[in-house]
């Protein structure tokens, strides 16, 4: 059909509203006229544009695998978008189970809002972390991250066999430090305890914590009990050497100390009780000693 220039500015006119009601109607526009499906490219230009409307009303509603069937530079960017988004989602289920190594490269200031939030969730997650097995006076594991440590050790040697050792020790005249000195003072003496635990020669196997007011424990994996009690000994030399200082005031600290060895059919009440029973003996010889289970 020979198309006059009054018709071909009808039909231009026509194909410039169907398009710019395909863009920007929010219901279903209808289908292209008759009369434009002769016009050269028209059809295809359409069906693409409308994909590519209907790609992004899925995406925007949540559903990234609706299909893009087209080719070409627009449906491949759309399609682009889709893996992106995907990988995002798989990303976000990963931080969600913990896993905060997860970054994001694309669509600029988004990628550096995104990778600050999970750099800031990492870091909140350690300092929870660190908080909730931590004593915040010490810095020492407290006593529920200890006991599941000891737990743990417990467990291993009862499945794989083999010795391990627990020493408890409870420092000398604690309540004289805080009525006489302060309570401040009594802070300091227990930080200072934990400094001479840190520097005695404890191996990286080794952990200690606060399972009490003044009271500390000590696990030893894969020892027996001579070494042990070896172990205690230097402890318990480089505390009573130990300066205090408090407030420009020096003073000393001592700790009885008891020992007590896995037995075949321990549990972990059996052990700290004859653990501590050595270092209430410890006490009641002296203090500032050593005693050995019965």
């Amino acid at each position: 059909m020979t198309q006059t220039p009054d018709n071909s500015s009808t039909l231009l006119k026509m194909a410039v509203k169907n398009l710019q009601d395909l863009l920007t109607d929010r219901t279903v526009p209808p289908e292209p006229p008759e009369e434009l499906a002769d016009v050269a490219g028209f059809s295809q230009l359409y069906s693409t544009l409308l994909e590519v409307r209907t790609a992004i009303r899925e995406f925007s509603s949540g559903n990234l695998d609706h299909q893009i069937t087209k080719k070409g530079y627009l449906p491949g960017s759309i399609k682009a978008l889709q893996a992106s988004l995907h990988h995002l989602t798989w990303q976000t289920k990963m931080i969600a189970s913990g896993d905060f190594s997860q970054r994001v490269d694309f669509m600029g200031e988004f990628s550096e809002s995104f990778n600050s939030m999970v750099t800031l969730l990492d870091e909140s997650m350690q300092k929870l972390g660190f908080m909730a097995h931590t004593d915040p006076l010490t810095g020492s594991n407290n006593r529920g991250y200890f006991m599941e440590r000891f737990d743990a050790e417990l467990d291993r040697t009862k499945r794989y066999g083999g010795v391990f050792c627990f020493i408890m020790l409870d420092l000398d005249h604690f309540k004289s430090v805080n009525d006489t000195r302060g309570h401040a003072a009594g802070d300091e003496a227990l930080r200072s305890l934990c400094r001479v635990l840190n520097s005695s020669g404890l191996r990286n196997t080794d952990f200690f914590g606060r399972i009490g007011g003044e009271e500390f424990a000590i696990v030893l994996p894969e020892t027996k009990i001579q070494e042990a009690v070896k172990a205690a000994e230097r402890v318990r030399g480089n505390l009573e050497n130990t300066i205090v200082l408090h407030e420009g005031n020096e003073f000393f600290i001592t700790a009885s100390i008891g020992v007590s060895a896995y037995r075949v059919g321990d549990t972990r009440e059996s052990m700290l009780n004859r653990a501590d029973q050595a270092m209430y003996n410890a006490k009641e010889i002296g203090r500032n000693r050593i005693c050995v289970e019965t």
